[in-house]
């Protein structure tokens, strides 16, 4: 499967939106949320196991004969702030993915460079650099 960049961002947003300290998301909570609702099932379940080996992400999936049954995602890591912290911003998403897809292939890594970089020069552009 290829990981969908928009999708990664939707569910760092999603999950920093909905979970709570007492409360943990389950997969009725990311199947069923309004904010993910233009990602099928699959690209959800990928994003979440990627962004879960990525560091990203705290989450347990449970499986029972090969079916994931259970979903538990408790909290965005620090790498996962810091992540969404450069992508959060519509605009800079919007460069950032203005920039990104003319090539075929750009690593999450990068991606976070790319985004960091477009946040940068809108900062220098607001104080007058």
């Amino acid at each position: 499967m290829k990981l969908n960049n928009d999708c990664v961002r939707s569910t760092l947003l999603f999950i920093e939106d909905k979970s709570t300290i007492n409360e943990n998301l389950t997969k009725n909570d990311f199947m069923n949320g309004k904010e993910l609702v233009s990602y099928n099932p699959d690209d959800i379940i990928y994003t979440l196991q990627k962004l879960d080996e990525a560091g990203y992400i705290n989450i347990k999936f449970i499986y029972v004969n090969d079916t994931l049954v259970l979903i538990d995602c408790y909290a965005i890591t620090w790498d996962g702030h810091k992540f969404l912290d450069t992508v959060r911003d519509s605009k800079v998403w919007s460069e950032t993915k203005n920039i990104t897809s003319k090539f075929a292939s750009v690593p999450l890594n990068m991606v976070s460079d790319i985004a960091s970089k477009v946040l940068t020069s809108l900062i220098e552009k607001q104080m007058g650099f």
